[in-house]
């Protein structure tokens, strides 16, 4: 007997046995499912199809629910979406997995480690290029000098030592110099809009090379003579060779990017003849003001920055012998490592705080004091004065008090212990800072950091003017500024289409606390310890006489064993997650309900597929496809309440329990929990990784 009904407003008449989720599917209705596959009996077990029927209480699933002559349905409502959300947030509560690698969610541009390295692993060098240029745009230079976050969370520390990341991706860039270089991106059709961006540095070059790729026309415009910004005027060639940089930047050239050098901001043009003369405007001016000693004197003392800028194009000033370097952070290094390759005998940084509190990377100091630097702790100066021979430098003693603003021990001078330094050349790299430029003031806001925009979309308060990198956050990472100039680039795209500027999309993204000893034992079962793989480098006391670049870089056997360390974390079907998808559509908090998580565990025994009892949501569809006929075993659902959980029977394994129908419950599983894996040569993953095929009715 044929069921009439309504949906939403809309009639329909369907077979007796029909439910209202095959029914709206009919009308294309959309009602969002987990749990429902079709060919398969319907669980009811995620409530993610909640509907409302007018006349009854409550909500019901759609998908067990039989249509009949008389419902009416309603599957949009602001209640209905709440209680999905809820359903979406209750999932989540105990769901234990990460959708992405933890190292990517740590870098700044979201570069896709497990990806790339995966790809080096198997000998496909292009590809791995591919993937790192896309996401850092000037993946050599950065391999270079970026400060490593993702490999603070890399979970191959909490084996022995995590993956040497920024080493990897500098070989992935370099490999195409000497073997195939990575084809040029794919253009998007002209489009006839034109950008303006003001400024070389990292943020500015990611911002022009993903608009080109969209088909807008990029115009870049320095005050330099050469693009690069801090890249090239502010680190040493023996960290960052020119050679590399430029090759980076020419592919902007190749892309068809324009460069105006010798044009600053306020000086040969204003914001509003650019506002005038383009389509949209991207300020990346970067922080490139120097900061005094903060003492009488100070005016005495070159800025590191002016100091670096000289020795990048080759007109270094005179140093003398004795050379004082005041500040603590990457550039103090740099200018003191400069200092010695200039010819001085002596050359001693003062750093106001300990050693464990200097915000340079560990790597810095060790380099600085193995090239004959010497660093003395708890100074700051006081008096700076012209001495007949040289410079005196009056410094006072420091003890660590209270935290400050900044979370550090604050430090505080000790009365009576003034003592003086000789110097032929005091360098102050104590920090930098942003110099809006004149032709900013009363156009653009400023905020404390810098110019103020929007951190989701780099708008500013300028119809059509967007903002980025350390011109709006203050002095800042390059890999954060490349980041800013990828988000920008999107904003600017959406701009120019008229569309709503919402930036870059996010996805939801669940991630596992700290893992217990019994977890990582789940974790590394199989993964025998490799070292690290350790950077070759040139020998200390020849290379305090030349700008030569002492890190060698990896030999290719050398990058494919360490590539090959890397576990390949993240969920292998995190882009086809409908879990993710909906929680992200909905807006569902993954920390909205707390509680007491499913512990990791993977099972990784069948040669096809991968099983984490921690991303499963009971649904029940793999118990459906093992229990038809020709299984051996099958899977069940075992225990109750919250305790339930999909598993083998018996506790086998499911190498036996899935024999015959391991792959297509790995298709019809919708959240991770069973997924292919990845052939070892295939270069989508290593060793804990799991690939994935799309979910098939």
């Amino acid at each position: 007997m044929p069921a009439r009904l309504t949906i939403d407003g809309r009639g329909i008449e369907v077979e007796d046995g029909t439910t209202v989720l095959e029914a709206a599917q009919r009308l294309g209705l959309r009602i969002p499912t987990l749990c429902q596959v079709d060919g398969l009996r319907p669980s009811t077990s995620c409530s993610l199809c909640l509907v409302r029927v007018e006349g009854r209480p409550g909500y019901v699933p759609a998908c067990g629910l039989p249509a009949a002559t008389g419902m009416a349905v309603i599957t949009e409502a602001d209640d209905i979406r709440a209680m999905r959300r809820m359903a979406l947030e209750l999932l989540l509560s105990d769901h234990t997995g990460e959708c992405q690698a933890p190292c990517k969610t740590a870098c700044p541009a979201h570069l896709d480690i497990p990806g790339f390295t995966a790809r080096l692993a198997v000998g496909d060098h292009t590809g791995a290029a591919a993937i790192v240029r896309d996401a850092l745009v000037l993946p050599a230079s950065l391999g270079r000098i970026c400060p490593r976050l993702c490999e603070g969370r890399c979970r191959r520390g909490d084996l022995e030592a995590p993956l040497s990341i920024r080493n990897l991706h500098r070989f992935a860039a370099d490999s195409g110099v000497n073997g195939a270089a990575p084809a040029l991106p794919t253009k998007l059709p002209a489009t006839g809009k034109r950008v303006a961006i003001v400024g070389a540095g990292p943020a500015g070059l990611a911002a022009a090379f993903h608009l080109l790729q969209r088909g807008h026309q990029a115009t870049i415009f320095d005050a330099h003579d050469q693009p690069g910004g801090m890249l090239r005027y502010g680190i040493p060639e023996f960290r960052l060779p020119r050679a590399v940089l430029d090759r980076e930047i020419n592919v902007l050239t190749e892309l068809g990017c324009e460069f105006r050098p010798g044009r600053k901001l306020g000086r040969d043009f204003t914001l509003g003849e650019l506002r005038r003369g383009f389509d949209a405007v991207f300020l990346a001016v970067g922080a490139q003001a120097s900061r005094g000693l903060g003492c009488p004197g100070e005016e005495l003392a070159l800025p590191a920055l002016e100091f670096l800028e000289q020795v990048a194009e080759g007109k270094p000033p005179r140093v003398g012998p004795e050379v004082v370097i005041v500040g603590g952070g990457n550039t103090a290094m740099d200018a003191s490592r400069s200092a010695v390759r200039l010819g001085a005998d002596s050359v001693r940084v003062l750093y106001r705080r300990t050693r464990a509190e200097m915000p340079c990377l560990p790597e810095e100091v060790h380099a600085a004091e193995a090239e004959g630097i010497t660093l003395d702790y708890l100074v700051a100066p006081v008096r700076l004065e012209r001495a007949t021979d040289g410079l005196r430098l009056t410094c006072v003693r420091m003890e660590l008090g209270p935290p400050d603003e900044s979370g550090r021990p604050r430090p505080i001078p000790q009365p009576g212990s003034e003592f003086t330094v000789r110097a032929t050349r005091v360098i102050a790299a104590i920090g930098q800072a942003v110099e809006a430029p004149a032709a900013l003031v009363g156009e653009a806001a400023t905020s404390r950091r810098g110019i103020a925009a929007d951190p989701r979309t780099l708008a500013t308060a300028l119809d059509g003017v967007f903002a980025g990198g350390d011109g709006v956050t203050g002095p800042d990472l390059a890999v954060r500024a490349v980041a800013a100039g990828k988000l920008a680039a999107a904003s600017i795209d959406q701009f120019l289409h008229g569309a709503p500027v919402v930036g870059l999309p996010t996805g939801l993204n669940v991630t596992m606390e700290k893992l217990d000893t019994i977890e990582l034992a789940e974790l590394f079962r199989g993964i025998p310890e490799t070292a690290r793989t350790v950077m070759p480098e040139l020998e200390a006391l020849p290379r305090r006489h030349s700008f030569a670049e002492v890190e060698l870089g990896f030999e290719a056997a050398a990058a494919r064993a360490e590539a090959a360390r890397c576990l390949g974390c993240g969920c292998g079907r995190a882009t086809a997650c409908q879990l993710r998808a909906y929680a992200t559509e909905y807006g569902a908090d993954a920390s909205g309900y707390a509680g007491v998580h499913r512990r990791f565990h993977r099972d990784t025994s069948h040669p096809e597929v991968v099983f984490e009892a921690g991303k499963c949501i009971l649904c029940g569809a793999c118990v459906q496809v093992a229990g038809r006929p020709g299984a051996d075993l099958g899977m069940t659902i075992v225990g109750r309440g919250f305790g339930a959980r999909v598993a083998a029977p018996f506790s086998e394994p499911i190498s036996i329990a899935l024999h015959e129908s391991a792959l297509r419950a790995a298709e019809v599983c919708p959240t991770g929990a069973l997924v292919r894996k990845r052939r070892p040569d295939s270069g989508l993953g290593n060793a804990g990784g799991s690939g994935y095929q799309p979910r098939r009715a």
